[in-house]
């Protein structure tokens, strides 16, 4: 059996440990030693990762009650290695889950709401709860976490008999009879665990509620906690000072100045399509053509515009008129003209031709994958 370091010491960075057995499977080799201080994976947390000699460890599972370390070589049964892990891995992890602890306890005293999941990911660290809170109540949370650090909460451990369980009062998501660890937080959580987590919450530092949503029945908050939310708050900063440049205004005016340049750009994207909108008109009512069949190629115009000049050009001239204008790897297009006629015409269209679309009451529009010389062609050919 492993002794379990993590669960009585977490900071513990470095030890000394005896291979018990050496297995290989795939070219993947299975550790197991006296004892360990590599946390396998549990509770939302992902295992730790580090060395045991000079192999490297990726991952730490408990497999039928065996702690396994999957190691990238062999290491000699009987022998004695060095271990360690990734700390500033670790200590972050252990930041962001204690973090989660003083939030989950803090939310089921005052509002009677239980954490219901949990998830420390590389980018991203949930927890859910099962029911709803607005923002105010959130910061309210929020604001009581940190006067937590500022406490300094003492964090300590338990494993307390299974007669002694039933006289606790502990958060626990599953039904516990033996061996619970127990994680207390001074003056703020008791809860059911098996993560290792800091000594004391200042060793967190920050915790932030950085956004949150609805889930299922309850809601889902997203959460950063230590040098975590520090690099996240680093991140913000930056793209918030490059906004600030971009827009010649001062960081805290952002959102009246951004306010203002919607404004403009709307302003201007009205004054473009009215002048898309005469163009339209104007070039419609200059076309004279003799041909029945005819193809008009413009620029930047979307599906609506085309297909108003395309109508615009059967209604003064009859006959099959269409329009494309480029996109990428072809046209947008638009062909009006008697339906009968049309329907023809568009069938052998899309005979030749990369189409997709249709349509009907005399206009068909979709997109055409094809150079601009084969479709003119075509509509020289098409009889």
């Amino acid at each position: 059996m492993t002794i379990r370091i993590f669960e009585t010491d977490s900071h513990i960075k470095e030890f000394s440990a005896n291979v018990l057995e050496c297995s290989e499977e795939n070219g993947i080799y299975k550790i197991v030693l006296d004892k360990t201080a590599f946390f396998p994976e549990g509770g939302g947390q992902p295992s730790d990762t580090g060395k045991i000699g000079d192999a490297k460890i990726y991952d730490v599972q408990i497999i039928n009650e065996k702690i396994i370390h999957f190691a990238d070589k062999p290491l000699k049964v009987g022998e004695e290695y060095s271990c360690a892990l990734d700390w500033d891995k670790r200590f972050r992890r252990m930041q962001n889950h204690s973090g989660e602890h003083i939030l989950s306890g803090l939310i089921h005293k005052h509002f009677g709401l239980d954490n219901v999941g949990f998830h420390l990911g590389e980018e991203e660290v949930t927890m859910d709860v099962s029911g709803m809170l607005n923002r105010e109540q959130l910061i309210f949370i929020e604001r009581l976490a940190n006067e937590a650090i500022i406490k300094n909460a003492k964090f300590s451990v338990k494993f307390p008999k299974a007669c002694e369980l039933k006289c606790l009062e502990y958060r626990s998501k599953l039904d516990l009879t033996e061996n619970v660890r127990i994680v207390d937080i001074e003056g703020y959580d008791s809860c059911a665990c098996c993560a290792p987590h800091v000594k004391s919450a200042g060793e967190i530092g920050i915790i932030k509620i950085l956004d949150f949503y609805k889930m299922r029945d309850g809601l889902r908050l997203v959460i950063k906690c230590g040098f975590d939310a520090l690099a996240d708050f680093e991140e913000r900063y930056q793209s918030t000072r490059g906004v600030s440049d971009l827009l010649s205004a001062k960081q805290g005016e952002i959102v009246e100045s951004v306010k203002k340049t919607l404004e403009t750009v709307s302003d201007l994207k009205y004054k473009n399509r009215e002048l898309k909108k005469r163009y339209i008109s104007l070039k419609a009512n200059l076309q004279s053509y003799e041909k029945e069949k005819t193809a008009t190629f413009e620029e930047e115009l979307d599906m609506k515009e085309i297909q108003v000049f395309a109508d615009s050009l059967h209604k003064r001239l009859q006959g099959i008129r269409a329009v494309f204008s480029a996109v990428d790897n072809g046209f947008n297009f638009a062909i009006c003209g008697e339906e009968d006629k049309l329907n023809a015409f568009f069938t052998r269209f899309k005979e030749q031709l990369n189409v997709r679309g249709g349509g009907r009451n005399g206009m068909v529009s979709g997109s055409v994958g094809e150079p601009k010389e084969k479709i003119e062609k075509l509509f020289e050919e098409i009889k």
